[in-house]
């Protein structure tokens, strides 16, 4: 009797903490009940999120394509503007190429007019089989010549120093003169300035005393006779390298 008088004791305590337990847990079950329900509406609303988020980021990236067609279309277009805008300058240029000529040659801008020439003359060679072009080009060669005329007379003259004429025979190779022909020019003429240096020195020193002070006589030698055989020696190593051996000769010989 002891022993289920103790069992049924138990059986009802065990029964008290069941009911307790469950009264103390009923509150916590309610509100992960209520959590759980709110976590799915909340996930509810997130999956509508991520869809409307979903569906304007592919209205985006439709509108950022048709905007990027657009631009590359305007794009295109500006660039063929601008490269038929870059055709009519040159064209504009060739068309006014023998005015521009004219008027340098009548200032006697003649490195100006030069400069010209070089610039117009690939194109004016390559077309020269149009009308329009060739009619230019022979314009062209008309007052090319005439400039050549004047700047051998302005080089066979001689009334300018070493560097000057140096410029006259510079702009006579880019018009295409005679290499050969004016490196002959050129050295005889500095073969003039130079023998006249010469004679003023001799002239300096006289048929008989008084002798010249002699560094005045050495300033004049280094300033006149050896300052313009060392320019007419820089002048002709810049003109006539591409000669090669055979300007280095004549220079030689020159010397």
């Amino acid at each position: 009797m002891d022993s289920e008088t103790d069992m049924v004791r138990q059986i009802r305590a065990l029964d008290s903490d069941m009911q307790t337990l469950v009264y103390e847990n009923y509150n916590k079950f309610i509100s992960a009940t209520d959590t759980i329900r709110k976590m799915k509406n909340d996930f509810r609303k997130m999956e509508d999120e991520m869809d409307r988020l979903a569906t304007n980021m592919a209205v985006i990236t439709d509108f950022s394509a048709r905007i990027s067609a657009t631009l590359q279309d305007r794009h295109e277009r500006i660039t063929k503007l601008a490269g038929v805008h870059a055709l009519l300058r040159k064209l504009q240029f060739l068309f006014e190429l023998p005015s521009r000529l004219t008027k340098c040659v009548e200032l006697g801008a003649y490195g100006q007019a030069v400069r010209y020439q070089g610039r117009a003359q690939a194109v004016l060679q390559q077309y020269q089989h149009l009308p329009s072009f060739r009619a230019i080009q022979d314009d062209c060669q008309v007052i090319t010549a005439r400039l050549a005329q004047q700047l051998r007379q302005r080089f066979r003259e001689g009334g300018s120093g070493a560097p000057e004429q140096a410029e006259c025979v510079e702009l006579l190779l880019a018009l295409g003169e005679p290499a050969e022909e004016l490196c002959e020019e050129f050295l005889a003429h500095a073969r003039g300035r130079l023998e006249k240096e010469l004679r003023n020195l001799e002239a300096e020193l006289g048929p008989s005393p008084p002798a010249p002070d002699v560094l005045e006589f050495t300033d004049h030698g280094g300033s006149g006779f050896v300052g313009g055989l060392c320019q007419v020696a820089a002048a002709y190593q810049e003109l006539f390298a591409a000669q090669g051996p055979a300007g280095a000769e004549k220079l030689a010989a020159f010397a």
